[in-house]
């Protein structure tokens, strides 16, 4: 079976004379199918240029009339302009158009104005929604893949609301890959997707935004300082808080998802977007309680959905304290049976305290890493997955009598200090809001474990204001170098170590590397040493050489008192036989006036 399309634009007179000669074989054959394509005079020089692109063809006039195959496919066989297609309907079917000039150009006139009156019914159709604007940071992660199909049907923000997507990406390397990801998720043929676009400007991807999720993750250098690393995200996320003051809805809803410094990063945000409320900025905690739900399920044989008011306190990707005094779980096959609102408490259930506050947190830190190793990559459905019931709840409400976390600003809750996003339990309204549940039971040991966390996140917070320690000098970094000075270590928070000064990278630790290193240690020690008693002699002759010259000058001197000394006695003595000298000549001189 055969279809005929005639292209064209609205205001020409050959259009009109293929598109009623297309009406009348249409009406009158079976199989003779016909499907139309009009134009406006400012959209058909590009709509026929792309065409022609795309299908091979050379074509520069209105109408185009081509033929496709539909039990086939392909790009269709093309017939050419309003004479071709008269040539081709009088050859196969032995019809003749007689239309008139003066008849083309009135129909061609009405044409154009039925185009303008669909065209004006469309726009005034689609004013009616209001689509919400939804806009994907870092668009090209495997997680924002993940998210289309359900943001696109509904549910993430319900069944009535209609979505526009703005795929952002700053790296216009990943724009041809962003691309695609636009044509599939116009693929996905959801009615709710209204429009999808791709940019690399967060101005424009912002812009009247109702709603927006970061997920940029900045990877860790390997040769990049903690403190550098910090101020690159938070340099990222007040670069958005800043556009996003300026640009986007008052009543925008920003969550920060990712495995960053999210408690930071929202923080930051939070102090530099004045405009936007500071409730409306929150970092998810619901990939952490996900995981810690998985363990507990695990545990007790029961599927993840059935474990609820697991929380998370603090900081979400760093210093934290999962919470399972609260949790209870539903349809656990045991004595005691119940409707499908019957809870018991996990804790009673699984009666080992000591796996609770060991091998329990041990399986958690390790849940990620044991996923990534099984795929070979990042979790990416589990991680789309949580952010998609996130915002439903956020949207919608969360379930009634459960507990979810989520990272917020803290107004003094629990003792945490005003003005820090830290990871409460919390309730959400249907109309969009949340609320820190305040009733929770907090003992003293939990107490210095929120403590810790807080000062996790104020430590980060005084790490970006903190002034790097000057580099040591040449000479100084060289010697200690030479001499193979002993490695300095100091333990952070978490018990971890952070070398400082000459350390052994050892990448696998085999047992060759570490004697080859120890050997060259030896070696350099020896150096040291022999370089050490070279100095040591060399301070030793200079020392002779200081006392040989004190020597001298101390025996010069004393020559010069002798000499001195001998002067003196010479002038004393001539003195003396002067005066003797002169007392002879007056004896003598007195005996003469004796005589």
């Amino acid at each position: 079976m055969a279809k005929f399309v005639i292209a064209g634009r609205d205001d020409c007179p050959y259009y009109a004379k293929a598109e009623l000669l297309g009406d009348r074989l249409n009406k009158n054959l079976p199989d003779f199918n016909l499907h139309k394509i009009v134009k406006t005079k400012s959209e058909w020089e590009t709509w026929l240029s792309d065409t022609c692109s795309e299908r091979g063809w050379t074509a520069n006039k209105s109408p185009l009339v081509w033929r496709e195959l539909l039990d086939r496919g392909g790009k269709g066989v093309l017939i050419g302009g309003a004479n071709e297609f008269q040539e081709y309907v009088n050859g196969y079917y032995g019809i003749q158009s007689s239309m008139v000039s003066d008849d083309m150009r009135k129909i061609a006139e009405e044409n154009s104005r039925v185009k303008a009156e669909v065209d004006a019914e469309e726009a005034a159709f689609k004013a009616q929604s209001k689509p919400l604007h939804i806009c994907l940071s870092n668009a090209n992660n495997p997680i924002c893949y993940q998210m289309i199909k359900d943001l696109a049907s509904g549910e993430a923000f319900g069944s009535s609301n209609e979505i526009t997507l703005r795929l952002l990406d700053e790296n216009e390397e990943n724009a041809e890959s962003l691309s695609g990801l636009k044509m599939e998720a116009e693929d996905l043929n959801e009615n709710l997707l209204r429009d999808v676009m791709v940019t690399s400007d967060p101005c424009e991807a912002f812009k009247d935004c109702s709603t927006i999720l970061l997920i940029d993750d900045l990877q860790k250098k390997e040769d990049e300082t903690q403190q550098d690393w910090l101020k690159r995200n938070v340099e990222l996320y007040v670069k958005y808080a800043k556009i996003i003051n300026e640009v986007a809805k008052k009543n925008v809803k920003v969550m920060l998802a990712g495995n960053g410094p999210v408690n930071l990063c929202a923080t930051m945000m939070i102090r530099n977007a004045p405009n936007i409320p500071r409730q409306n900025i929150v970092a998810m905690s619901r990939m952490v309680e996900n995981y810690a739900k998985s363990v507990i399920g695990g545990k007790l044989n029961l599927n993840t959905s059935c474990v609820l008011d697991l929380l998370v306190w603090g900081n979400i990707n760093g210093v934290k304290y999962v919470d399972v005094s609260q949790c209870k779980v539903t349809n656990y096959d045991g004595a005691i049976w119940g409707p499908p609102s019957f809870t018991l408490p996990a804790v009673e259930l699984i009666h080992d305290s000591k796996w609770i506050e060991g091998g329990y947190l041990e399986l958690l830190d390790k849940r990620k890493d044991t996923v990534t190793e099984s795929l070979h990559h990042p979790p990416a459905v589990a991680f789309a997955s949580a952010v998609i019931s996130m915002l439903n709840h956020w949207w919608h409400g969360s379930p009634q009598g459960q507990l979810f976390s989520l990272g917020v600003y803290s107004d003094g809750w629990y003792g945490v200090p005003e003005g820090l996003v830290f990871s409460y339990p919390v309730t959400m309204h249907p109309k969009g809001y949340w609320n820190v549940v305040q009733d929770v039971n907090i003992p003293d040991e939990v107490k210095e474990k929120l403590q810790k966390a807080v000062n996790d996140i104020q430590g980060e917070i005084d790490l970006l204001t903190a002034t790097p320690p000057p580099p040591p000098p040449p000479q100084m970094a060289e010697s200690e170098t030479q001499a193979g000075e002993s490695v300095l270590t100091e333990a952070d928070s978490d018990g971890e170590k952070k070398v400082f000064g000459l350390a052994l990278e050892q990448e696998n630790n085999d047992t060759d590397n570490i004697e080859e290193n120890m050997e060259e240690i030896k070696v350099e020690t020896e150096n040291v040493d022999e370089k050490k008693e070279e100095s040591a002699e060399l301070v030793e002759n200079e020392n002779l050489d200081e006392k040989k010259e004190e020597s001298a000058e101390r025996v010069e001197n004393e020559n010069l008192d002798e000499k001195k000394e001998e002067s003196a006695e010479q002038v004393e003595n001539e003195n003396l036989d002067e005066k003797k000298e002169e007392t002879k000549t007056t004896e003598v001189e007195n005996e003469n006036v004796d005589v």
